[in-house]
C-alpha cells in the first residue's frame, strides 16, 4: 500500500469512528480539578468594590463585600502608592483587592482616602490612604483578623488608612 493510500485510509477510519460519550463533570469533580484556591473569594477586575467598617478584636477595620478584613503592608510605598507583594508566592497568601477603573463604594471610609494603583501585571489594586490593600488567606471566616501583625509587617487597616488599634 502506498503512503498516500495509507494516509487516506487512516483519515477515513478516524472520521468514521465516534468518540466516547462524555458525561458532564459533577460540581465536586470540577472543584477538585481546579485545585486549591488562595484566600477568600475575591472581587474580580471590573466589579464594583464595596468597602465597609467593622469592629473587630484589633479595633475598627475596613472589610470587603464578604466582610474579609483588609490589610496594609508596611513595606509598600504610599506616596506614590506602590505594592511590594507582587510575586505569585506573596499574592497567593495576600491576595490584592482589585478594582478596575477605581469603581469603589465605601461606607464609613472617607472617599478622599480611596484610590487605585496599577500593579506590574496591569491590574488596578485598591488603596486606602495610599496603602495598597490585601486580604489574608488564613482568615477563614468573615471578620477574622489573623493576619494582623504577621511578620511585623502586615496589619489590618483602619478606616483612616492607618494600622488598626484597639
Amino acid at each position: 500500500m502506498t503512503r498516500f493510500a495509507l494516509v487516506v485510509l487512516l483519515a477515513f477510519l478516524g472520521a468514521c469512528s465516534t468518540p466516547p460519550a462524555e458525561e458532564p463533570a459533577t460540581s465536586e469533580e470540577l472543584e477538585a480539578a481546579s485545585g486549591p484556591v488562595a484566600g477568600p473569594a475575591g472581587v474580580l477586575p471590573g466589579d464594583l468594590v464595596k468597602l465597609q467598617v467593622l469592629d473587630s478584636n484589633v479595633g475598627q477595620v475596613v472589610v470587603d463585600r464578604e466582610h474579609n478584613t483588609l490589610y496594609l503592608d508596611t513595606g509598600d510605598g504610599t506616596s506614590p502608592p506602590k505594592p511590594t507583594c507582587v510575586e505569585p508566592e506573596c499574592a497567593l497568601v495576600w491576595p490584592p483587592l482589585l478594582a478596575a477603573g477605581g469603581k469603589i463604594e465605601a461606607v464609613g471610609v472617607d472617599r478622599n482616602l480611596l484610590g487605585t494603583v496599577k500593579r506590574p501585571d496591569g491590574l488596578e489594586q485598591v488603596t486606602i490612604a495610599g496603602h495598597p490593600v490585601h486580604r489574608y488567606v488564613d482568615d477563614e471566616e468573615a471578620g477574622d483578623t489573623t493576619g494582623h501583625g504577621v511578620d511585623d509587617r502586615w496589619y489590618a487597616i483602619a478606616p483612616n488608612g492607618a494600622k488598626a488599634v484597639k
